[in-house]
């Protein structure tokens, strides 16, 4: 997923105060075989006090207080010009366009006839989401033939933003209802960072060869099944949590989960709290540490590298290149260091 890239760069630029303000599907290259993303058009850079933004942005991605104060004077102190903030909303736009291939702001509410005025009030002064909860007036009910054989998926109702799990979700909601017009509520660049880590590790393969997208988020149920072509899942899956402790005493959550499927990796950032899969990582910690297979009907995981996991629920030691089968409630230590981890599965039965 091209998209759980997209947020590194800008992560950089925002924690040196700087800003793009330029945010868009016309200035990002996407690599989707690769899984790669790169941000450019790096000349319009804002740097505050000593360079100011040359350009307002592209439209679909120039924030709300930008747009409504298009018509004042540059010099005006009302005007709202390109900043971090307004670079936060046109990332939270993007990602949700990847995913979901519809603007999360163009609805069908018409608040003028002239198409200027329309435009100003829709992406400015009035913009309102989509899939609010509360206020559903902007909410799409038609879509033409070719959109739904071509991009079924654009449908919010068949595929609402929910669809990406309740981390993404609160995202979403802090973007376009919370800080749809209150810019300091915008989530940053290192929130979706966290957020889409997490939810990559979510993906479960579509069991339907044909499915037009192959893989799915893991939506906790207990019956689950794809939501592009409602294919449901059969068989055993079983899912980790993850623990660790501030205290060396008391385990809590980590709000971070892994589902398992044949051959996916463990790697050096589920063992250990404070290594994070971003630019900072060193080739050692890119290796991964385990992987899990699916056997006989039963799954294991297969210790690599660790050498001190450890089963926790019979106190025994899985030794390198040793494995363990994974069974509901089944406790493992994955490592004993101060920001290590312990993993608790659970048995999904689809």
């Amino acid at each position: 997923m091209v998209v759980f890239t997209l947020y590194k760069e800008g992560k950089i630029y925002h924690a040196a105060g700087l800003a793009h303000s330029d945010l868009s599907y016309k200035n990002c290259l996407v690599d989707p075989a690769g899984g790669n993303a790169c941000i450019i058009d790096i000349d319009g850079l804002v740097v505050p006090g000593l360079f100011p933004p040359d350009v307002v942005g592209t439209p679909d991605f120039i924030a709300p207080e930008v747009v409504s104060t298009l018509h004042l004077l540059p010099t005006d102190t009302h005007r709202k010009l390109p900043c971090r903030e307004t670079d936060q909303h046109a990332l939270s736009v993007l990602i949700y366009m990847y995913l979901f291939h519809r603007h999360p702001l163009r609805g069908p509410k018409i608040y003028d006839t002239d198409p200027e005025k329309q435009e100003r009030l829709e992406m400015g002064e009035k913009a309102l989401f989509i899939e609010h909860s509360k206020d559903t007036s902007n909410f799409p009910k038609k879509f033409r033939e070719n959109e739904k054989v071509c991009m079924p998926w654009i449908d919010p109702k068949k595929l609402p933003y929910t669809t990406y799990g309740t981390l993404l979700k609160g995202l979403f909601e802090q973007a376009f209802i919370a800080g749809l017009h209150d810019p300091a509520q915008r989530p940053t660049a290192g929130e979706w960072e966290a957020a889409l880590i997490k939810t990559s590790d979510m993906i479960q393969p579509c069991p339907n060869k044909s499915c037009v997208k192959q893989w799915f988020i893991f939506d906790n149920s207990t019956k689950p099944k794809c939501p592009y072509c409602s294919t449901p899942y059969k068989g055993v899956l079983p899912v980790l949590d993850f623990y660790s402790t501030r205290n060396g005493k008391d385990y809590k959550s980590d709000n971070h989960r892994l589902m398992v499927f044949d051959g996916v990796s463990l790697s050096q950032w589920h063992v250990d709290r404070n290594v994070s899969p971003n630019e900072k990582l060193t080739p050692e910690q890119c290796k991964r540490v385990g992987y899990f297979q699916f056997h006989k009907g039963k799954w294991f995981l297969v210790n690599e590298t660790l050498p001190a996991m450890k089963n926790l629920t019979t106190d025994q030691p899985i030794p390198l290149k040793g494995n363990v089968e994974l069974t509901e409630g089944l406790q493992l230590l994955l490592s004993p260091e101060e920001t290590g981890r312990i993993v608790n599965i659970q048995i999904v039965n689809g």
